[in-house]
């Protein structure tokens, strides 16, 4: 009975563990192999930036830099310094760092001509009446831990009056 007991012990212990499987690697040296997804990896992220953006454009660049298996990569070769790779789209890029684990840490992302959610574009008609908005640059920076800085920088025209104005999303 005592045996029973310490073998069903062992077993839920087992399947209750969470860490990483573990490769070995040259030598004696164990390396831990992640077994989360790469969504499962950058939540924060997720949450953050991909399902708190209005535009598409903004949601389909953030969507492939959380999906992207940077393991996968030929180039990543688990290291221990970020690995830094550009996704680029039609409307701008995405530069992005990962960690060891394949986790997004920082994001540096820059679109031109987003459709803009309505909220800015009511602030700037109210503050700049007769003004049209001829051109914008959308900017974004991502670090893991930190608040989410968005900027929009934007060309208005009236007559023959030009501004550029900066509004923070």
């Amino acid at each position: 009975m005592t045996l029973g007991v310490f073998l069903l012990s062992t077993a839920i212990a087992f399947a209750n563990n969470n860490d990483p499987i573990s490769k070995e690697k040259k030598g004696d040296k164990m390396e831990k192999v992640p077994t989360e997804t790469p969504i499962e990896l950058n939540e924060e992220y997720m949450t953050k930036v991909h399902e708190n953006a209005s535009q598409e454009e903004v949601k389909f660049l953030s969507g492939i830099v959380a999906q992207w298996n940077v393991r996968e990569s030929s180039k990543f070769e688990a290291r221990r310094v970020p690995f830094v790779t550009v996704f680029k789209s039609n409307k701008g890029f995405a530069k992005v760092t990962y960690d060891s684990q394949g986790r997004v840490i920082q994001v540096e992302k820059r679109l031109k001509n987003v459709v803009l959610p309505s909220q800015i574009a009511k602030v700037v008609f109210k503050r700049y009446p007769n003004w049209t908005i001829v051109q914008n640059k959308f900017s974004l920076s991502y670090k893991q831990g930190f608040d989410l800085d968005k900027t929009y920088e934007l060309t208005i025209v009236n007559d023959n009056k030009k501004k550029r104005i900066r509004v923070n999303g």
